[in-house]
């Protein structure tokens, strides 16, 4: 299995880290796990024709996580996106049907024009959507490769983690979510577990426990990230979508910081990831690479 963050971001507009964005490949299939801001871009960076995505999994319905699914639609369809033959296939939870239909209809004037000029195939015009049980359990299996939903805490949102297993391996994301039994559980001892994480310093949270505290309602802060991590104990973990908070004179919090807090509950490995950081998970270990100088540039034009 190959993993790859395509974007540890959030609504925080950063040219370094785009909108939550995973790619999982395994068993020949590349599934996208939410399709944030960017993820188009970043799928070329890793060069991943778009129309090869077996299918996208969405986590939730906040923007940050589906700003990117209109491109990949509309893109995946063009020659530059290798020409997609077939409807772009979308779980999410209750609600994904009427975020496709909207981005059918945004691009219908559109896939009109390029339908005369046969530009693009009708069956890429459409996306097939599947909500998710509400409760969770099994929504994917083929050639090997299982894709488990369940139910995590984000608050008021509807949210949903994913367990993905192949050949004896098993990746889990998050989602957004602070602390949950539920996500710990499906995660126990998995090869690699990605997982949200939002920090404020110990200066703001003094200063300012009214603007964190909502914030750390519905996202894992530093402490409730690594218990989450200690009792699940993956073989190898990462942070993504990364929360960074600051007010007036008192600055995000550094990455040592984070490291440290994390430490004070966790002793296991783990990463704060980088937009396209990829893992390869094999019998003798899960192998790191970040996204060095050297590999974009070879980048594809």
């Amino acid at each position: 299995m190959k993993v790859t963050l395509l974007g540890t971001g959030t609504p925080i507009l950063n040219i370094d880290r785009f909108g939550m964005s995973t790619l999982v490949e395994a068993g020949g299939q590349k599934l996208v796990f939410d399709a944030g801001r960017g993820a188009a871009m970043r799928l070329h960076q890793a060069k991943v024709r778009l129309r090869d995505i077996t299918a996208v999994f969405v986590t939730h319905l906040h923007s940050d996580h589906i700003t990117g699914l209109p491109d990949i639609y509309a893109t995946a369809a063009l020659g530059s996106g290798g020409q997609r033959q077939i409807p772009l296939e979308v779980w999410g939870p209750q609600g994904i049907a009427d975020v496709a239909r909207g981005v059918e209809m945004m691009f219908a004037p559109n896939n009109h024009i390029r339908l005369a000029e046969k530009s693009l195939v009708p069956a890429a015009t459409k996306i097939t959507t599947r909500d998710l049980p509400s409760d969770g359990g099994t929504v994917y299996e083929k050639a090997g490769v299982k894709v488990t939903a369940f139910l995590v805490n984000h608050g008021h949102a509807q949210a949903y983690g994913y367990r993905v297993d192949y050949g004896g391996y098993a990746v889990v994301l998050s989602g957004d979510t602070t602390y949950s039994p539920n996500l710990i559980k499906h995660a126990k001892g998995v090869d690699l577990l990605i997982h949200c994480v939002a920090i404020g310093s110990r200066e703001l949270e003094a200063a300012a426990p009214e603007l964190l505290r909502p914030r750390y309602d519905h996202l894992a802060n530093p402490e409730a990230a690594g218990r989450v991590l200690n009792e699940a104990r993956p073989r190898q973990a990462v942070f993504s979508h990364i929360s960074l908070f600051s007010r007036g004179h008192i600055p995000r919090p550094s990455n040592e910081e984070l490291i440290s807090r994390v430490r004070a509950v966790y002793d296991g490995p783990f990463l704060i990831g980088e937009d396209l950081m990829s893992f390869l998970i094999t019998r003798n270990g899960v192998v790191a690479e970040p996204y060095s100088a050297a590999r974009r540039q070879q980048e594809p034009e």
